[in-house]
């Protein structure tokens, strides 16, 4: 038995659950928009909002180039492999802290195509 419900992992809120396929929404689409302006994914995958953007073969290797100059921006993201760029924002993330950090992805690619 645990001490609570958040901690053992056993219980989030229904309200919770059901907002994921919203935010998941949010961010495939602001992820999609960039790939449109850049093409550097060959593929979009994930569930809820456990998602991977994976590089197209130009930018195989590169996962890492992504997570420096995202951090650089100022955004935390992580790497699945040499050629995933894994995001994993909390449940209950706001539409407008979505659009901020797709808007600091945004600028990490820029920085990256131009280089």
């Amino acid at each position: 038995m645990c001490g609570s419900r958040s901690g053992c992992g056993c219980g989030v809120e229904p309200d919770v659950l059901a907002g994921v396929e919203e935010r998941e929404a949010w961010f495939r689409e602001g992820l999609q928009k960039i790939n449109d302006k850049y093409g550097i994914f060959s593929e979009i995958r994930g569930k809820g909002l456990l998602l991977g953007a994976a590089l197209n073969e130009e930018w195989q290797g590169r996962a890492r180039d992504v997570l420096v100059a995202a951090g650089q921006q100022g955004l935390m993201v992580l790497v699945a492999g040499a050629n995933v760029v894994r995001f994993t924002p909390s449940l209950v993330i706001t539409k407008q802290e979505v659009e901020q950090g797709l808007a600091k992805l945004d600028k990490a690619i820029s920085t990256l195509v131009a280089a």
